[in-house]
């Protein structure tokens, strides 16, 4: 029996043996081979830049010939400056360039300004608006010399009541794929404050098409409620063309026809433009210039040459052995022992059960009654049975 024991605790520490080499497992390398790509990459450069507007029709009144009749005056307005500097000029004293380019000091005029009277402290008690013998002050206080122009007068006398001028735009001034298109007038205009009485003073601004004789269309109005100051004033119209060619007509008119009977408004009256230009786009478009964009698109290529990696493994940590095997080995060396030990005496057992017994009441049928030697019957009625 306890060879058999001691057998079976062997095999179980051949069994440890086994679970510890399993655990310990040997360094795996990992290869890796990347193929070679290539990757592209697409930049967008958006370049900006604002178209400036060409006109179509311009004229800053540097010669006669915007206008086709003859009642254009051309002047630089030095002839209405005056040493009275009592009342304010009834007529612009200079262009609408003048106010509006830097002076000979690379600055604009300060405007509004007085005048000093009799060249001392004195000063005017109305706001002067133009540039006064071709001068003015800037922002520093220093007077600088104007940039001197020219502008279109027109006079209307006590006796008169209106005057039209006109110049025509033609189709080569306008391209046919915008006949039928917003276009945009811009001008600037003035006209005489007298003292803030109102003579009627009307200006009318109207397109005639060429194709048509009577048409004519009106497309702006001013009064002299449009005259805030006694300065120049900007204007921008949109209206549409209706054909190739059209008559631009500028019309000026003064409607109390009584000056000549009143000595106070026997007086002159004056309208003056300058600087009138057309453009084939909405006056919207000039006032926010028009913008363009220009995408300018760039690839780039980068190449992804082969790599090659290797990872090594490391050793995962190492259990302690598990008792689970000495413990199986022991069960298994003692118990098989015990089972066969037991079962051995329970067939024994039976076998000699199976033999015979003792009956001590008396005798079946299958007993041999047992004799005394002197063939008396044992005195305690003793039978003895064998099978």
């Amino acid at each position: 029996m306890t060879p058999t024991a001691t057998g079976n605790t062997q095999s179980s520490a051949s069994m440890q043996t086994n679970t510890q080499t399993s655990s310990s497992k040997p360094t795996i390398e990992t290869t890796t081979i990347l193929d070679e790509t290539s990757t592209t990459t697409f930049t967008t450069t958006t370049i900006t830049t604002t178209q400036p507007p060409i006109p179509i029709f311009s004229c800053d009144f540097s010669d006669n010939s915007c206008f086709q009749d003859n009642q254009v005056i051309i002047t630089n307005g030095a002839s209405f400056t005056s040493s009275d500097l009592s009342k304010p000029p009834r007529a612009p004293l200079s262009d609408a360039a003048s106010i509006n380019e830097p002076t000979g000091n690379n600055q604009k005029c300060n405007l509004p300004y007085q005048l000093s009277i009799d060249n001392n402290t004195n000063t005017s008690n109305w706001d002067m608006w133009f540039c006064y013998n071709n001068t003015c002050p800037t922002n520093d206080e220093d007077i600088s010399n104007c940039t001197s122009g020219n502008y279109g007068l027109i006079s209307i006398e006590p006796w008169e009541t209106n005057k039209t001028i006109s110049t025509v735009i033609n189709e080569n001034m306008i391209t046919r794929d915008l006949v039928g298109g917003e276009q945009c007038l811009l001008y600037y205009y003035y006209i005489t404050l007298d003292d803030g009485i109102d003579y009627g003073q009307q200006l009318l601004v109207s397109i005639k098409p060429d194709n048509i004789s009577d048409s004519v269309t009106e497309i702006d109005q001013l009064s002299i409620v449009d005259m805030k100051e006694n300065r120049w004033h900007q204007r921008n119209v949109t209206f549409n063309s209706t054909s190739t060619s059209y008559t631009l007509i500028f019309s000026f008119e003064v409607r109390d026809g009584n000056r000549t009977e009143n000595e106070a408004n026997n007086k002159t009256i004056y309208f003056a433009l300058d600087d009138i230009d057309i453009y084939n786009r909405n006056c919207d478009d000039l006032i926010e210039p028009s913008i363009t964009s220009t995408i300018i698109t760039t690839s780039e290529t980068s190449t992804i040459t082969p790599t090659l990696t290797t990872i090594g493994a490391t050793n995962p940590p190492t259990t302690p052995p598990s008792d689970l095997g000495l413990i199986l080995g022991l069960s298994l060396g003692i118990g098989i022992p015990a089972v066969l030990i037991v079962t051995i005496v329970v067939i024994l057992f039976m076998k000699k059960k199976k033999r015979g017994h003792l009956n001590i009441d008396g005798e079946d049928e299958n007993g041999i009654r047992l004799k005394r030697k002197d063939g008396r019957a044992d005195s305690d009625n003793l039978t003895r049975y064998i099978y």
